[in-house]
């Protein structure tokens, strides 16, 4: 391919990134931080619970944490119950640590104390499973090993 035809397919790329790129520069700086303002993270540990052989629930230490870039009224609430685990007032951040034995699918939500919104949430899949080891050796008829 010839540098001609080479920069005469580059070209319009080229102005388009450039535009997009001046278009983000000179928008005010309060619409960007609008955008990205009402960011929400939340983390759960363990993230899958598995059910031993002969037992009907999933028994778990829960240890939730979430992070916000500005102050909230938040709740934490585990899908299916009427009470919330806990409330925050006018915080960032917050951890939670609780015994949960769940016998299904853990779905946690981060509600917006007042509009009760979700959010954030995460779901915890309850495995049911026997431990024993189910691998069976297999060898050939005409091994001797």
């Amino acid at each position: 391919m010839s540098d001609t035809a080479h920069w005469a397919v580059g070209f319009p790329i080229a102005v388009r990134l450039l535009a997009a790129g001046l278009l983000w520069i000179l928008t005010p700086a309060s619409l960007q931080a609008a955008a990205s303002g009402d960011e929400v993270t939340m983390e759960a540990r363990p993230r899958i619970c598995v059910t031993p052989a002969g037992e009907q629930a999933c028994s778990v230490q829960l240890l939730v944490t979430w992070t916000s870039t500005t102050s909230r009224n938040v709740c934490l609430h585990l899908h299916g119950q009427s009470e919330s685990l806990q409330c925050w007032e006018a915080q960032q951040a917050g951890t939670f640590s609780t015994a949960l034995a769940q016998p299904e699918n853990i779905l946690i939500q981060l509600l917006d104390a007042e509009n009760l919104e979700v959010l954030s949430e995460i779901a915890i899949p309850v495995i049911k499973r026997d431990l024993r080891d189910t691998r069976r050796r297999r060898r050939h008829a005409w091994s001797i090993f």
